[in-house]
């Protein structure tokens, strides 16, 4: 009778941007998967030493505990306005945000079709 050793292969592993968390997202939710592709593909991109998020408030506020990255935390409605100044201010540095629908599209929309109007009603 012969042992043959087994070589195990790793297809799942955890990516080393995704910190090891419990989640308190409801059940059903789909932020643990948005968290997953996001850190997958900042490993396969290499870019995880010089990567910053940022999260407004709201249920996408917690990325922090989720990834081993920076982070910063916007006001409801401003991620992508801080994003962008914290890429000017730093260049060298990977920026992304971490938006909810009602924070990407309903408010920080809101705030760029009314300001014009709330402008021009002042006078």
């Amino acid at each position: 009778m012969s042992v043959q050793m087994l070589r195990e292969e790793v297809v799942f592993k955890r990516p080393a941007p995704l910190a090891e968390a419990f989640t308190h997202y409801c059940p059903g939710c789909t932020h643990g998967i948005i968290h997953r592709l996001v850190a997958e593909v900042i490993d396969e991109l290499g870019v995880a030493g010089k990567t910053i998020g940022v999260a407004p408030v709201g249920c996408a506020v917690f990325a922090y505990n989720y990834f081993n990255l920076d982070f910063a935390e916007a006001a409801h409605g401003r991620a992508t306005a801080m994003a962008t100044g914290i890429k000017r201010v730093q260049p060298d540095k990977v920026v992304f945000t971490y938006q909810g629908d009602g924070d990407l599209a309903a408010i920080a929309r809101a705030r760029r079709c009314t300001s014009p109007r709330a402008a021009k009603t002042s006078r």
